[in-house]
């Protein structure tokens, strides 16, 4: 996985001190109405950024119980990553819109999943893979991300599994208020990709830029600021990608 410093504020290890206190955003708290209402004005403007289905439509209602990622931030999100979507299997946690998994599958993961606890926001999703026609590589689930992070982010032990040694990129892109309630909680997944994610694998864990990046398990994570998102990224320690 390919490194790029460009467009980012702050790199730093967790090890490092912070230069801010952390505090916590839900999908709305901290947004006026008028970011709102824009918000809703630009509903239809949603698309992929880049792979084979560039320029395509992701359905986006703009209502405010969605929080898309911006588009410049998903697109320096997957330059980072690079080669390492290709081939691998796509884990969007706290879908939303499915923007992250929808781009995976585009720039070449052999599937994704999505996991989105609102009913409505999980069927703009399906809405989003039938018109895309990549029904067969989005599985769009719907409930609690951590019940469902305990059974999908476990290593096959069928030793004829045709998934055994596929990388997972896992991205962990919560309603930011979730970092202060359910700190433990996140943790705790981040914990379970640590240990059982083959090798090449990656976890991006996306909060608040004042968020104190030291309160996340102890790793090398690579940390990249984009106004007021932060991105951290880390890599099982035996893999040589992110880092080397």
């Amino acid at each position: 996985m390919k490194q790029r410093n460009e467009s980012n504020r702050r790199k730093k290890n967790v090890t490092s001190k912070p230069t801010r206190g952390d505090t916590g955003k839900s999908r709305t708290s901290g947004r006026s109405r008028s970011e709102l209402k824009s918000n809703k004005a630009n509903a239809t403007k949603l698309r992929v950024i880049g792979g084979d289905m560039r320029g395509r439509h992701i359905y986006y209602h703009g209502e405010a119980f969605t929080r898309p990622m911006k588009d410049s931030v998903r697109e320096n999100l997957f330059n980072i990553l690079g080669r390492a979507v290709r081939g691998a299997i796509a884990f969007d946690l706290f879908a939303g819109t499915g923007a992250l998994a929808i781009e995976s599958i585009s720039r070449g993961a052999v599937e994704a999943v999505a996991i989105e606890q609102s009913n409505r926001a999980a069927g703009h999703i399906r809405e989003t893979a039938k018109a895309l026609g990549i029904e067969s590589k989005l599985k769009v689930l719907v409930g609690d991300a951590f019940r469902w992070s305990e059974t999908l982010l476990v290593a096959p032990e069928d030793p004829d599994d045709p998934k055994i040694g596929v990388p997972w990129i896992v991205f962990l892109s919560p309603p930011y208020v979730m970092w202060e309630e359910e700190l433990e909680k996140l943790n705790a997944v981040i914990n379970q990709v640590l240990r059982q994610a083959p090798p090449g694998s990656v976890l991006v864990a996306e909060t608040e830029d004042t968020f104190d990046a030291t309160r996340l398990p102890p790793g090398e994570w690579d940390i990249r600021v984009y106004g007021n998102v932060q991105l951290a990224f880390i890599e099982p320690a035996t893999q040589c990608g992110l880092r080397c």
